[in-house]
């Protein structure tokens, strides 16, 4: 079995939040939380700012152009007005910012067009062992309040991870980049989104996911994210945080798409393991397709696009490397 480790490495590297871009998005959310935790009305109830999202939760894909904070009220509670709320939040990132700060259903929107990157900050109030976010039509109106618990997600995700290691560390993050790297080559703006690929993930890795290498692990999870895809119609997805359905539920017509899409790759996944080092390796890279930093997995050195050996004797040094050109895709994630 060809486990191409070094490449999976590799194309993990190719998929994380590294470098400028995660550097700018910490100075993005820093400056947004200063600016809540700064203010005296908020200050008044009890403002507490966190990091969550897949940010927090390290399980984002490059290029990450969203991160989430939760500017916690500790001393507000769901029977407070949610447009209250809401327009407290709100109305201290719109004095700040003026019209880059754009108001959303749940959160505002806070545009850093230097970072060409955007921060959604979302107003939360204590309900019991959780927080309500408020929840506003498109007029503005409210309605009411959303029950959520982005930080027990994060505990969950960090204690998953550390029960199945992968090439010497926590395996189950990773994976999560893998897949949602792969949901995002193929299915692009169709839903479902990210987060519920995630949640996919989570529980696959709770029912058991054989394997010691990323191949044999990243295969399995394909196929079990397909069997919960295909049942999605009749068995919801539940959050492991709030241990409710997932909310909003996915169309029939979006789960019908992913599950066709994603079993035709988790076959192709499996027969990748039972292939020679180059198809397998063109087999992972048509998984997990491109990003803007370029196609994501790496061919191994002696290995063409096509799946073939190149023998030395045929290699033209001329021409250079036999990896893939990397080209620009502009859409948001």
């Amino acid at each position: 079995m060809e486990t191409l480790n070094e490449q999976f490495n590799a194309a993990l590297s190719r998929i994380e939040v590294s470098g400028s871009r995660q550097e700018n998005a910490a100075k993005a959310h820093k400056e947004v939380r200063e600016v809540l935790e700064g203010d005296d009305d908020l200050k008044e109830m009890g403002v507490d700012t966190v990091l969550i999202g897949s940010y927090s939760r390290h399980t984002g894909i490059y290029p990450g152009r969203d991160v989430d904070v939760f500017a916690k009220q500790t001393r507000r509670d769901a029977s407070s007005s949610s447009k209250a709320m809401f327009d407290a939040v709100n109305g201290v990132l719109v004095g700040h910012y003026g019209p880059l700060a754009e108001p959303q259903r749940r959160s505002t929107k806070v545009t850093f067009k230097q970072y060409k990157l955007s921060v959604d900050a979302v107003a939360a109030v204590r309900s019991s062992n959780n927080w309500a976010i408020p929840d506003m039509s498109k007029g503005g109106t409210e309605r009411g309040w959303v029950s959520t618990n982005p930080e027990r997600l994060g505990e969950l995700t960090t204690d998953q991870n550390k029960k199945k290691i992968i090439d010497g560390r926590g395996g189950y993050v990773p994976i999560v980049k893998l897949v949602r790297q792969t949901r995002e080559a193929n299915l692009g703006e169709s839903g479902p989104g990210g987060l519920y690929f995630e949640l996919l993930t989570y529980w696959a890795f709770v029912a058991g996911i054989p394997g010691e290498s990323y191949a044999e692990a990243f295969a399995q999870t394909l196929k079990a994210i397909t069997l919960q895809l295909k049942a999605g119609g009749n068995v919801p997805l539940i959050d492991p945080a709030m241990k409710t359905p997932f909310s909003p539920k996915p169309s029939s017509d979006e789960l019908v798409l992913a599950s066709k899409r994603f079993d035709k790759l988790a076959a192709k996944a499996e027969q990748a393991l039972h292939l020679p080092k180059c198809e397998a390796a063109v087999a992972w890279r048509e998984i997990l397709g491109s990003n803007e930093r370029g196609t994501c997995f790496p061919l191994p050195e002696g290995c063409d696009e096509t799946g073939k050996v190149i023998g030395a004797v045929t290699v033209n040094t001329g021409r250079g490397t036999n990896e893939a050109r990397p080209f620009a895709r502009d859409r948001y994630s």
